[in-house]
């Protein structure tokens, strides 16, 4: 293991791959970047959508971002914490995402230092903006989708890990169907479904935050257990949900986006799979978000740790009882608080490194979520006997 190097610090490699190979703190706080009329380059925290109101976001003054957070607490159905940023209507939602913009997206997860754990791009572009022809989405939605992995990796990098969810805005419903699956960024996924028929996805995007930070992060935003969602109409582009046939619905969901649906048996409108931008690990939100939240809580256990003092054997490699107590201490934290979210978790720290040479430890963290019933298949017919 190389020496490390800054100050002291605790440094988490992510691992994927590990689920196709059958290896098998925070939960949430939201945040959105969005367009604003008046409160353009101002952070706020709300609690409520009163509390919104009263900060200035007013259906007069700022009627774009004042539905999205009404609709947020409507969904939410209680008072939490939303991280808000404004941003004028010129900034595109790649430009919200781009990691070098101190304006965007980077500025408003550095102000809630690690506090955000997943967070929103929505847009509304002036009247003048004109959509790329021939493109499924408008363009800026598949720019915004490659810009955000940077960023992601960065926030993953600081031990401040967030997961993205940006606006599925349509733009020609009849060209070449987008797939996001196919990008290969796990941080981030596409909301296709609105409760309105402009084309946006604002709407969405706050039901799937709402849905995400009500419950933990193993929580599904689809769950069946959670009831449907809190709109009346559903919409993909300005087509209710209705005038799809299910197959339609069904590449939308093959390709990689986020959307609505209903369900035999059931009345309302669901999110279906919580698809991520990727088809590898964290293909789904609560992968994403189950590593998250175990990367926070192994960094809060391995912090005290920083600049202590541990024995060595002869050739420098660390003593293999202090090896083992540093495992049952991460181990034990990770197991109290991921307690019910996953299905196990062990914690190995490897003995053949020279801590002496490079005063670096390693500590492997590997993580069983729980499984997730997306398909059920029931077998039925007839007997003639019991």
């Amino acid at each position: 293991m190389t020496q490390g190097t800054g100050t002291p610090k605790v440094t988490v490699a992510v691992a994927s791959g590990n689920l196709q190979r059958q290896v098998q703190v925070l939960d949430g706080v939201a945040g959105i970047v969005g367009t604003a009329a008046t409160k353009i380059g101002v952070i706020e925290t709300v609690f409520s959508y009163d509390d919104a109101v009263s900060k200035g976001y007013t259906a007069v003054a700022e009627p774009f971002l004042n539905a999205f957070i009404q609709l947020f607490y409507q969904e939410l159905g209680g008072n939490q914490a939303l991280r808000i940023l404004g941003v004028e209507d010129t900034m595109t939602l790649t430009q919200m995402a781009t990691s070098t913009n101190a304006n965007g997206l980077k500025k408003l997860l550095n102000s809630a230092q690690g506090e955000i754990t997943v967070v929103g791009l929505i847009r509304k572009p002036a009247g003048s903006y004109a959509m790329v022809a021939d493109h499924f989405l408008d363009k800026d939605v598949e720019d915004a989708l490659l810009a955000a992995k940077t960023l992601g990796q960065y926030q993953q990098g600081i031990n401040k890990p967030v997961r993205i969810l940006i606006e599925g805005r349509t733009n020609d419903l009849e060209a070449d169907l987008f797939e996001p699956n196919e990008v290969g960024n796990g941080f981030a996924g596409v909301v296709l479904s609105s409760n309105v028929a402009d084309g946006s996805s604002a709407g969405g995007v706050a039901l799937a935050l709402a849905r995400a930070v009500k419950y933990g992060s193993h929580i599904k935003i689809g769950s069946g257990q959670n009831g449907a969602l809190t709109i009346p109409q559903a919409y993909i582009g300005d087509k209710t949900i209705e005038e799809y046939f299910p197959e339609e619905l069904d590449a939308f969901a093959d390709a990689g986006f986020i959307l609505m649906h209903r369900r035999d048996g059931a009345a309302g409108y669901y999110f279906g799979r919580d698809n991520m931008a990727t088809d590898d690990d964290f293909r789904i939100l609560v992968h994403g978000r189950v590593i998250d939240k175990a990367q926070r809580v192994a960094v809060a256990a391995a912090t005290p740790l920083l600049e202590t003092t541990v024995r060595v054997n002869a050739d420098g490699t660390i003593n293999a009882t202090d090896a083992k107590h540093l495992e049952d201490t991460i181990e034990q934290q990770l197991k109290s608080q991921l307690a019910g979210q996953v299905s196990d978790v062990d914690v190995n720290v490897p003995t053949d490194s020279n801590i002496i040479n490079t005063s670096t430890g390693g500590i492997e963290v590997k993580v069983l979520p729980l499984g997730y019933m997306t398909w059920i298949t029931v077998t039925i017919g007839l007997t003639a006997n019991l």
